[in-house]
């Protein structure tokens, strides 16, 4: 079964994003449980510090999110591929594609963004004043809109300067260059015999950045796809139980908060993960995946319907929230909360912002990000049919040739 069928994939991914809302609802209104002390970030109650204690902190761990896309995306790209025949015409066609499978949600969002912020309808500035998140939420649609910055960054740096108009896009700028890497690797390395340890060299070449993640990936799936017939994913009740121990330790590392925090949670003892690519997240996101990879029963979980909802609206989850965060949630908590109070304001505008961001990843979904496959998708097969007509052509001529020789 190719990682395109597998369910319990796109149910992780659909995880993640789930993750990133969250992560996001609580890094607006209730900073301290993402950064910790720093900044301007101060604890409102005093619930939040549950966020540092595993498992709890796995919902506030953003950071280990984003890895699990970049080890799915590594692992999902790569794994039809290693070990086959070389398919040149597939990857040139799948280098070419890639960027109009991304860019239709890149794109929209990027204009629904710079249309929120023309219009004047992000609260975050005033928002992060009363919740004390900043500079995090502050700092988002700072300043005026530039239309004519905007119309040249749309046509020309959609993937690289998105970001200033919806900033989780930065993830899909390395999410594309990622992709290519990876495409380029299978294009040289993928039929050969070396290319795990070629893969290996490379995760050591990108230790310092999240592009990591990609190599992992694709280690993981070169593992799987061809040397479990001499190595047995088989893993004992008790080991399951460690390692899952050791995935909700390292998961919950808050990532964000700065060192002299850190060494006031029982984290402390742990060396600084900073300027080593993923860190402790995206060790606690090879956990997570190899524990799924190699259990059947957590991969029928995942294969739920409900999980597997939200894994197709994934993509849109991600790039449609924190517009909705910072202008409606941000919006409807200023006008209850001078009625309501803090917290009875944040739980009404979280309640009703999450359904809206559903509703939108579903309809981006469908109307977006499906017709962006459907013509990624239509401009491989075009690709795939000219190259075969231009085959044929040339073995008629190289027929045609050899039979007016031989007469």
């Amino acid at each position: 079964m190719t990682p395109s069928r597998q369910a319990h994939l796109d149910s992780l991914r659909g995880i993640a994003a789930l993750i990133v809302v969250i992560v996001h609802y609580l890094a607006a209104f209730y900073p301290h449980t993402v950064f910790g002390i720093g900044g301007n970030y101060q604890q409102h109650t005093r619930w939040e510090s549950i966020t540092f204690f595993p498992p709890f902190g796995l919902l506030t761990s953003g950071h280990f999110a984003v890895c699990l896309f970049f080890i799915l995306s590594g692992y999902v790209l790569s794994y039809s591929y290693l070990g086959e025949p070389r398919r040149t015409q597939n990857l040139l066609a799948a280098i070419i594609k890639r960027p109009i499978r991304l860019g239709g949600l890149v794109w929209v969002s990027i204009i629904v963004g710079s249309l929120f912020w023309y219009s004047g309808l992000f609260y975050n500035g005033p928002v992060s004043n009363l919740t004390s998140s900043q500079p995090w939420f502050s700092h988002f649609w700072a300043g005026s809109f530039n239309p004519s910055s905007f119309f040249v960054d749309l046509a020309t740096s959609s993937f690289s300067k998105g970001n200033a108009y919806n900033p989780p896009l930065w993830t899909i700028k390395l999410e594309l260059y990622g992709s290519m890497m990876v495409y380029l690797f299978l294009l040289l390395f993928g039929q050969s015999k070396y290319r795990l340890l070629i893969a290996i060299i490379l995760l050591l070449v990108f230790k310092d950045s999240l592009y990591q993640g990609f190599w992992i990936g694709l280690i993981i799936a070169d593992i799987i796809k061809n040397y479990t017939h001499r190595i047995s994913l088989e893993l004992s009740n008790t080991t399951y139980c460690l390692l899952f121990i050791l995935f909700f330790y390292f998961s919950s590392y808050p990532h964000y908060a700065n060192q002299e925090f850190i060494k006031s949670t029982i984290y402390s003892f742990l060396p600084d993960d900073q300027g080593f690519g993923g860190g402790y997240p995206m060790l606690s996101a090879v956990l997570i995946f190899v524990l799924i990879a190699s259990n059947n029963k957590i991969k029928g979980y995942l294969s739920l319907p409900v999980f597997q909802f939200f894994g197709h609206i994934s993509y849109g989850l991600y790039t449609m929230h924190l517009l909705i965060i910072g202008s409606f949630s941000s919006w409807l908590f200023l006008r209850l909360n001078t009625l309501l109070g803090y917290n009875i304001s944040f739980i009404i505008a979280i309640s009703i912002g999450f359904p809206i961001i559903v509703l939108a990843a579903y309809m981006s979904t469908k109307y977006v990000d499906n017709p962006s496959i459907r013509l990624a998708n239509y401009i491989e097969n075009k690709i795939n049919r000219i190259h075969t007509a231009l085959l044929i052509k040339n073995l008629y001529n190289t027929k045609k040739f050899i039979t007016k020789r031989s007469t």
